[in-house]
């Protein structure tokens, strides 16, 4: 069962998938970032299914339960077009990696997800735990789930955004804690 830590996120995933934290990827690093700095990720790059692939899971966490320092626009109300812009950044570094990629890990994950027959996109979304706010007003995650609809739609037109708590029923291949 592969576990993987996002931040204050453990994912721990079914044993019939390979899930790679895809932002710390030896070719995302040093070759696809490294010339411009500018090309974006998603956390997580996870394949379910034997050969053939079946799906592909592009999956962006973050953690709103406690926050230390005040959130980057992007992360509030630009949320959903920045997760957008990492999936299509994320795509763009996968279809590099499966061609170039030195690690034969990150290239064959990277194959497995661009021959996936279907590719979701999740946002794992911890919300805060205090009173609604002008940073946090009640229905954020909704707001944000409307938006990415719209956002990656090409891509997949159910998006899920899900919290540790509605993630089991979800019927993704994972659990978080």
């Amino acid at each position: 069962m592969p576990t993987l830590q996002v931040d204050t996120l453990r994912f721990d995933f079914d044993a019939t998938v390979a899930a790679q934290i895809y932002d710390q990827w030896q070719h995302y690093t040093a070759v696809w970032n490294a010339a411009t700095g500018g090309q974006k990720a998603v956390d997580v790059v996870a394949v379910e299914g034997a050969p053939p692939p079946s799906v592909a899971w592009l999956i962006e966490a973050k953690d709103f339960r406690v926050i230390t320092n005040p959130p980057k626009p992007s992360n509030i109300g630009g949320l959903a077009q920045f997760v957008a812009d990492k999936v299509m950044h994320t795509l763009a570094g996968l279809a590099d990696a499966s061609a170039n990629a030195v690690e034969t890990g990150e290239k064959e994950l990277a194959t497995d997800a661009l021959a996936s027959g279907t590719r979701r996109i999740v946002l794992h979304l911890e919300p805060h735990t205090g009173a609604h706010s002008a940073l946090f007003p009640a229905g954020f995650a909704a707001s944000v789930l409307q938006q990415l609809r719209r956002l990656v739609k090409s891509i997949d037109a159910n998006p899920l955004v899900l919290k540790i708590a509605n993630t089991p029923a979800a019927g993704v291949p994972w659990t978080v804690s």
